[in-house]
């Protein structure tokens, strides 16, 4: 092996061991996980360890996971078992597993830039990712999203490269790890018709071969037929509900921030889109087949992200591998003599520029998002915390807001709760007591105590000092008790 060859290889690993030793320090800053999914596949996980993988999901009494739960990411949560070995503590085993999905996730984006670009301009283009603070932030949730973005991109090569063994591989192991898994079928489609555009060629087996291993993996499926439901629910009516149902309240991810915030946060994938047009207007270069898929499906992504801020990581990683793409296609048309002189002073040069001009900004917005989950999630562990060691085991839990679930589910799942996750699992089957629920949460029901009752069989519940239901509660004495408090929430006991 040549001078050249291992100094490049000791810059790559060293630039995989820095990335990895940010998210680390980013991770363990502070106790808690970050956001609220991690709670929920965490517990998901050890409710597989201790009851095997069938077993009824009864902490949710107002939703469809109580008779029809289907696991959407069983795969991702049977790799997080292992760390649920190493501690009791299951907060910091789901840190762990965050740890082992970035490292498998930034193996695989190597996996792909090494097939287009040298060592050391792969070094660059792990960078690129981390200057987004959108992609930072989703990089430390423990979330299934990680997971299907390793299938994607293996994927997405697998069919340019028509590789059909390993693409059926992909395609049976994202159907089992996450509802996004149809998106493969478009991939498909997609490079299929860009091949016959470009090269006359079309390769049925690539769609056939797709449609094989996502059918495989939805039969095969332990909670079947219950996941083609929850397929329905999450992937077809929640998009159509999102823009069109004022009673559901969707996470705010789920929309899109304001332009200012989406450039700052994402000038690095602008910056991309506007050098590769630049050198397409000053001169036309031959674009290869692989280059033009990957600008195809990283499209497709970006439109998606002015609609929700959930998109942006996804897109973060898709452009830049068409970058690197278009960047193989240009060294070639120009000759190898200016990969090492040109090109990497140059990627070099335009990494400094980003990092200087729009860190200060991606840093701040990072910090506020750790500081403030670190503050709220330390609130919802220790009121999981009083509830599993002071309230009776088999109650039904009243909570203002599906987003509270997890964390209970996670720290106390000796009781059971309304609904977790997206509200459409409560609103279909429950519709009459979801609008309910919301106007208890809104403070528009006059008689609350009535209804807990009645309506949800309720004698103990939690609310955030943020909703207008906690002052009902709190000037009704009469009818309420409070057991816990502090300046975000309280324990409630309807007497």
């Amino acid at each position: 092996m040549d001078r050249e060859k291992i100094l490049s290889n000791f810059i790559l690993f060293f630039v995989f061991s820095l990335i990895i030793s940010y998210f680390i320090f980013l991770q363990f800053i502070s106790p808690v996980l970050y956001e609220v999914d991690g709670y929920y596949h965490v517990a998901v996980s050890k409710f597989i360890k201790t009851l095997g993988l069938n077993y009824q999901f009864h902490w949710t009494q107002f939703s469809t996971f109580k008779d029809f739960f289907s696991d959407s990411d069983l795969i991702f949560h049977l790799l997080i078992i292992p760390f649920l070995f190493f501690t009791d503590n299951i907060v910091l085993a789901g840190k762990y597993g965050v740890v082992f999905y970035n490292i498998l996730f930034l193996l695989a984006y190597i996996f792909i830039l090494k097939k287009y670009l040298s060592n050391r301009l792969v070094s660059c283009f792990m960078l690129l990712p981390m200057l987004s603070s959108a992609f930072v932030f989703y990089s430390l949730l423990l979330r299934g999203t990680i997971l299907a973005h390793i299938f994607i991109i293996l994927g997405i090569y697998f069919l340019i490269e028509k590789k059909w063994r390993s693409l059926f591989v992909v395609s049976f192991l994202y159907s089992l790890s996450h509802l996004s898994f149809f998106m493969m079928i478009i991939f498909a489609l997609l490079c299929e018709i860009i091949r016959y555009t470009v090269k006359k060629e079309f390769i049925t087996r690539n769609i056939i071969i797709v449609f094989l291993g996502i059918i495989m993996g939805a039969v095969v499926h332990p909670n079947f037929p219950n996941n083609i439901l929850s397929f329905y629910l999450n992937s077809i009516l929640v998009p159509i509900l999102s823009f069109t149902n004022p009673i559901l309240s969707f996470g705010t991810e789920v929309y899109s921030s304001s332009a200012k915030f989406i450039f700052i946060n994402n000038f690095a994938v602008f910056l991309t889109f506007n050098v590769v047009l630049w050198v397409g207007f000053l001169k036309v270069n031959r674009v290869t087949f692989p280059t033009f898929v990957w600008c195809s499906c990283a499209s497709i992504y970006f439109l998606l992200s002015f609609f929700s801020d959930r998109f942006w990581f996804t897109t973060n990683v898709l452009v830049f591998i068409f970058f690197a793409s278009y960047l193989h296609d240009w060294i070639q048309s120009k000759g190898q003599d200016v990969r090492y002189n040109k090109i990497n002073t140059a990627i070099i040069i335009l990494c400094l520029c980003i990092i200087i001009l729009f860190s200060p900004a991606n840093v701040k917005t990072l910090k506020k998002s750790i500081n403030d989950y670190a503050f709220i999630n330390s609130h919802y562990e220790k009121v999981a915390s009083w509830m599993k060691n002071n309230l009776p085991a088999g109650e039904t839990i009243y909570h203002a807001n599906g987003s509270d679930a997890p964390y209970f589910i996670c720290l106390n799942p000796k009781d059971d709760y309304i609904f977790s996750n997206d509200p459409i699992y409560m609103f279909y089957l429950y519709p009459h007591q979801y609008e309910i629920y919301k106007m208890l949460r809104e403070g528009k029901i006059a008689n609350p105590s009535d209804v807990l009752r009645k309506v949800f069989h309720i004698r103990y519940g939690y609310t955030r000092t943020k909703n207008p239901l906690f002052y009902q509660i709190k000037n009704d004495q009469a009818h309420f008790k409070a057991l816990y408090k502090d300046q975000l929430g309280m324990i409630f006991e309807i007497i």
